[in-house]
């Protein structure tokens, strides 16, 4: 009981972040409105089947294919189910949103999935791509950034009569760092090359999962009416890249800002330049600032500008390491220092007239003398050193005892939390839901009410057991992949002998939950031979699992090798 609570307690009401985004959805606008402007409306299912408002999306004008930025955080706990409706619609300025899809999903299947990424069909027309991941608060990011000397995509690349619309996207790299995730999109800024963008204020547990190292792609973008935006270059960096390049004062004029951080944007095979991009805030609300300077190298650095990458000289973590402790210390040790020097003649021979006097008489002198701290600890140092002499077959040198527990608790780290159910799953663990139920005789005769096996017509009614079985299986098949569930008994007699690790059913494994219930039943049938005994041992079916669970994980190895060498002789 107690290890089940304390496990509730890991998993329960755990955040997840939910993002979407479609393809090909259904045209639903007349011939001359062009494309739709789709938005998303998002809610989940209760147990009773109540739906509850969790909110909407962006539109995302003029496309059949929107990538929307809105973050949806949803508690969530792995022992129930979670479903997640959402339905959308295209926004039309002149009349009444028309639909353009809808679907079902839940939410433990697509966390079970890599990279944690579900497509379902729309009741409609078109493909939902669902993203769930873990989620952490981690503060905020406030981000103002100004773009100068841009290239023209109007007009030739002139931008004499026209001049474009700019915008500019944030991507982060994913989990498994095979590509990018769009977390935000900034409003254009009309008809300049020299765009100042207003201040954005962005989650950091969807920027970067709290990881100020992690790359980040900056795209810019030339906004077009039709949905068809036209690209003006891009530059990589990170959340500590963008605080270390920002040398900006608001008492400055926007105009004046120094290029000598500046990001260069890019585009193309060749990286031909685009103008730049300066970063006039970067500023982190709700977190440690001194954090950054903990934070170890960048696993990937940027590929361009490293000169952002120094820190500032207006970076916030010297101001810190250079508090004015020194000062108050030195003030406060000057005046004992220099106290006790002109008052030392007197007071040792005040102290000192005394001392001769009472230790020179017989007595104190045989009584101070007589005690054996130096008879005791002299033969201390012959007898200490083989008791500290290291073993032969110890190559490292000795400690004392003092040092070591003084480096012990100078270098002591806690260790980490216990792991939780979900931090399995995003690790890439595989999941086999195996099954095992008690037969024994203390479970009651199965034919007669009351008993926790009994079930009266094997109809709709079920047993404790049955109800257990689909309550608890029915959330955790959903982390098997592959739904097929070996399924044993123990404390069954056979033939006259006692069997703790049986097969149920005819076969070593059944098809989900309803394969379970059925093999089950079978067992109560004249066929199955069965009939319930003692003594109640699971010894013998925990080896079984065990068994199971080496077998099932040396043929995922094989497996996994057969497939590295495919890809490597082709």
């Amino acid at each position: 009981k107690t290890i089940l609570q304390h496990t509730t307690q890991q998993i329960n009401k755990m955040k997840v972040q939910l993002s979407l985004y479609a393809k090909n959805l259904p045209k639903v606008t007349s011939l001359f409105q062009g494309a739709a402007n789709p938005y998303a409306v998002v809610k989940t299912l209760s147990e009773d089947g109540k739906a509850v408002d969790v909110g909407k999306t962006e539109v995302v004008t003029k496309t059949l294919d929107p990538t929307w930025t809105t973050r949806f955080i949803l508690e969530h706990d792995f022992e129930t189910t979670l479903h997640v409706s959402v339905a959308v619609f295209h926004k039309d300025d002149k009349g009444e949103p028309k639909p353009m899809g809808s679907a079902l999903i839940d939410v433990v299947t697509v966390a079970d999935s890599k990279p944690f990424t579900v497509s379902k069909g729309m009741k409609g027309g078109g493909d939902l791509f669902v993203k769930v991941q873990k989620y952490e608060e981690k503060g905020t990011l406030h981000l103002q950034m100004k773009g100068t000397q841009l290239k023209s995509t109007e007009g030739l690349g002139l931008g004499i009569l026209v001049k474009p619309d700019p915008y500019f996207e944030l991507h982060r790299l994913t989990i498994d760092r095979k590509g990018w995730d769009l977390v935000h999109r900034s409003p254009p800024v009309r008809n300049t090359l020299d765009p100042v963008w207003a201040e954005a204020v962005i989650d950091l547990g969807t920027l970067c999962r709290g990881d100020m190292n992690l790359p980040l792609r900056i795209k810019v973008f030339d906004h077009e009416k039709n949905g068809k935006h036209v690209d003006m270059g891009e530059f990589q960096s990170s959340v500590n890249g963008l605080l270390a390049s920002k040398n900006f004062s608001a008492t400055q004029d926007i105009n004046q800002a120094d290029l000598a951080s500046a990001f260069t944007l890019r585009i193309g095979k060749n990286k031909k330049e685009m103008g730049q991009v300066v970063v006039l805030r970067a500023d982190l609300i709700g977190m440690e600032t001194v954090a950054r300077s903990q934070d170890p190298a960048p696993s990937e650095p940027p590929k361009q500008d490293p000169a952002p990458s120094e820190p500032p000289k207006q970076d916030p973590a010297p101001t810190i390491a250079a508090a004015p402790i020194v000062p108050e210390v030195a003030v406060a040790y000057t005046p004992p220092a220099p106290a006790p020097a002109p008052h030392s003649p007197q007071p040792p021979t005040a102290y000192y007239a005394p001392q001769p006097t009472a230790a020179y008489s017989p007595q104190p002198t045989a009584a101070y003398y007589a005690p054996q701290p130096t008879t005791t600890y002299s033969p201390q140092p012959p007898a200490g050193p083989p008791s500290y002499t290291p073993p032969p077959s110890d190559g490292a040198p000795f400690v004392p005892p003092g040092v070591a527990a003084a480096n012990a608790h100078q270098h002591y780290t806690p260790p980490p939390p216990p792991p939780t159910f979900e931090a399995y799953i995003e690790g890439g663990c595989l999941f086999n839901l195996a099954v095992a139920i008690d037969f024994s005789a203390s479970n009651g005769d199965p034919r007669q009410m009351g008993n926790l096996h009994y079930a009266s017509s094997w109809g709709d009614d079920k047993n404790e057991y049955e109800r257990a079985l689909h309550d608890v299986g029915s959330v955790l098949a959903k982390h098997d992949t592959e739904q097929r569930h070996p399924f044993w008994g123990f404390s069954g007699k056979f033939q006259g002998q006692i069997r703790q690790s049986f097969q149920c059913g005819p076969n070593a494994e059944v098809q989900g939950i309803d394969g379970i219930q059925s093999a089950y039943r079978s067992m109560f049938t004249s066929r199955s031979g069965m009939s319930m005994s003692e003594p109640t041992t699971i010894t013998d079916v925990i080896k079984t699992a065990a068994h199971y669970a080496k077998k099932k994980s040396v043929s995922s190895c094989i497996d996994g090798c057969i497939q590295f060498l495919s890809q490597f002789l082709h």
